[in-house]
């Protein structure tokens, strides 16, 4: 079945769950189905840390454990397409030299930092989210991370003929939208009180692929990996200072 093979490409795609990656498959439009994979396995975490009683060291420890989580099951995707995409923005003078610079499979110092910085923050919100009991963020920050590399693959030319993010789709019409706009429909029936995050959210996964993709003059999948992760990021972030955590 069609939609079977397109829901298990997607899983091929950004998980490590071992799945094949079809070629004739279209799944970007269930990329957010995966974030709800890592949302709920973020979620369980969590409410196994607080039925724990976890005192300060625990929530970070919890929190980091989350992150690693969220990592491996990711194969690191995200997190080696922010460091080459870093490198690259701010290692080059031109867009050529730029996307010279991220097809470098070594890591620079801007990359490296980049990973530090965007790991501490991760953490440090997650942490603050398990002690103020406000998880919904902890399942909408990879459903909305994944959503940026929907639009960033729908609405923003690529950079190259080659790579990830030409391997796929560029457009895949209103059905398409469809599936995934319903895909983030749950997060407001989950929590009615945080629309405004959401939307916030979706905005952010709107604009991020394509402010990093116009250095460039186009997206690539380290600048879609970088995109995912930076919208969590964001996600996590600004929940954790309005939880007051």
């Amino acid at each position: 079945m069609s939609v079977l093979r397109d829901i298990a490409a997607a899983f091929g795609w950004l998980s490590i769950v071992p799945v094949k990656a079809y070629a004739e498959a279209r799944p970007t439009r269930w990329f957010p189905l995966v974030g709800w994979m890592f949302g709920g396995l973020a979620y369980g975490m969590a409410r196994a840390a607080g039925l724990l009683g976890f005192g300060l060291f625990g929530m970070l420890l919890a929190a980091a454990l989350i992150v690693a989580a969220w990592a491996v099951g990711s194969r690191f995707l995200h997190w080696d397409g922010a460091a080459d995409s870093v490198d690259g923005l701010l290692g080059g003078a031109t867009p050529e030299r730029r996307l010279e610079i991220m097809h470098d499979s070594s890591t620079g110092a801007f990359g490296t930092t980049t990973i530090v910085l965007l790991a501490s923050l991760q953490v440090f919100s997650v942490a603050a989210l398990i002690s103020s009991l406000d998880l919904w963020p902890l399942v909408a920050a990879p459903v909305l991370g994944r959503l940026s590399a929907v639009t960033g693959l729908w609405t923003v030319p690529r950079s190259s003929t080659t790579g990830l993010a030409a391997r796929l789709p560029a457009s895949e019409g209103w059905l398409a939208w469809a599936i995934a706009g319903v895909l983030i429909v749950p997060l407001a029936l989950l929590s009615p009180l945080q629309s405004p995050m959401l939307l916030v959210g979706v905005i952010a996964a709107m604009l991020v692929p394509r402010a990093l993709a116009r250095p460039v003059g186009g997206i690539s999948g380290d600048l879609l990996g970088a995109s995912v992760l930076l919208v969590e990021t964001l996600v996590l972030v600004a929940s954790a200072l309005l939880s007051g955590g």
